[in-house]
């Protein structure tokens, strides 16, 4: 993994004048692409892994749209989060004005305090 240092510009961040790495990233691998990778290495066809996956998206989206964790072996467990905005009484409670967004949270899987999941990435720094 590579990334580039750079110096914070916004200034009501704690960040501002400070400098923080940000991860760099190459290239987007399509679903085809992701397909032709993992016919390359097993018996399963592109249309065996595209139909996998798309089954796999449908079961994911539902839980995680009724509020369910979703666990993934090697990966770790998925959930959607929330931001909010602050509001100053629990019944004035509005979703379209105060959720900002939501968001996938990524939990990796971690065995004796190690998240495997990043367990052998080498980070180095680029100009």
């Amino acid at each position: 993994m590579k990334v580039r240092i750079v110096k914070g510009k916004r200034k009501n961040v704690a960040s501002y004048g400070k400098y923080v790495a940000k991860a760099l990233h190459f290239q987007t691998i399509t679903p085809e692409a992701f397909g032709k990778e993992i016919q390359e290495n097993c018996t399963a066809k592109c249309s065996d892994v595209e139909l996998v996956l798309r089954e796999a998206f449908d079961v994911l989206d539902f839980h995680l749209r009724r509020g369910d964790k979703v666990q993934l072996p090697h990966i770790g467990t998925l959930k959607l989060e929330v931001d909010s905005r602050v509001f100053d009484k629990a019944e004035d409670f509005v979703p379209g004005k105060h959720i900002k967004r939501v968001k996938l949270s990524l939990i990796p899987n971690s065995s004796h305090g190690k998240q495997e999941l990043y367990s052998n990435v080498d980070i180095e720094k680029m100009d």
